[in-house]
């Protein structure tokens, strides 16, 4: 259910992305946007403010996966897991009104990542913040999950959420317009996808273990009512 819940969650809060990124990009001629609606800004920055925290249930979910730690390793995970989703909130809130503010004083549109980077050190700062507690909270879950210590596919290891972020951002860097959005909205996308296998996995873990429990139960039952042959005395 926790993996569900962030996938879910992530799926919002990149699609909030989208939207904000559509208003803070519909000003640059050289992408021929159309005009997005007026509750468009508003609606996106509700999305991910409500929607990032979320993963935080997605991390403890991960951290509860996790096998043959210690419940100090399992805290570690959640711990920063919460923490980036917090962090993440914040930073995708204050996006929101650096855009609305540009708006108001009719600035130019420019590149998103560009745009960060000009927007001073405390969001500079807080991005550093929330890549830094991603990294705590994925590193040591990824080499859980690599060395079979877990619930879920091993697989999953090296498709976590940082690597997702890197090769989703690379990939939007091919073009203008991806890098207009699928580079800022890599992050959130990331983690909607690593979530959603993980949502998928485990149902289909838990499926499998309900029915080979039900079918060793099953077994041991034939077997005690099973009537002994007169040659067994």
């Amino acid at each position: 259910m926790g993996f569900r819940v962030a996938a879910l969650a992530a799926v919002l809060a990149s699609v909030g992305d989208l939207l904000l990124l559509w208003v803070a990009n519909a000003s640059r001629p050289e992408l021929g946007l159309p005009r997005p609606p007026e509750l468009a800004l508003r609606l996106g920055g509700l999305l991910g403010v409500l929607g990032i925290p979320c993963y935080g249930i997605g991390y403890r979910a991960l951290a509860l996966s996790i096998t043959g730690a210690s419940d100090t390793a399992r805290r570690w995970v959640a711990w920063n897991g919460w923490s980036f989703a917090l962090v993440g909130a914040a930073i995708h809130g204050l996006t929101t009104e650096m855009i609305a503010s540009a708006l108001e004083s009719g600035a130019p549109g420019a590149d998103p990542l560009a745009t960060v980077v000009a927007s001073g050190a405390f969001l500079v700062a807080l991005w550093a913040v929330a890549t830094l507690l991603m990294i705590a909270a994925c590193a040591p879950a990824s080499l859980a999950l690599a060395r079979g210590r877990s619930t879920l596919p091993r697989g999953l290891g090296l498709a976590n959420p940082v690597i997702l972020t890197l090769v989703l951002g690379c990939a939007g860097l091919a073009t203008e317009s991806l890098r207009a959005f699928l580079t800022p909205v890599a992050p959130n996308l990331a983690h909607a996808l690593f979530f959603a296998v993980a949502s998928l996995t485990s149902s289909a873990n838990a499926s499998l273990r309900s029915s080979i429990r039900s079918q060793t139960s099953g077994t041991r039952s034939r077997q005690a009512i099973r009537p002994k042959s007169r040659w067994s005395r």
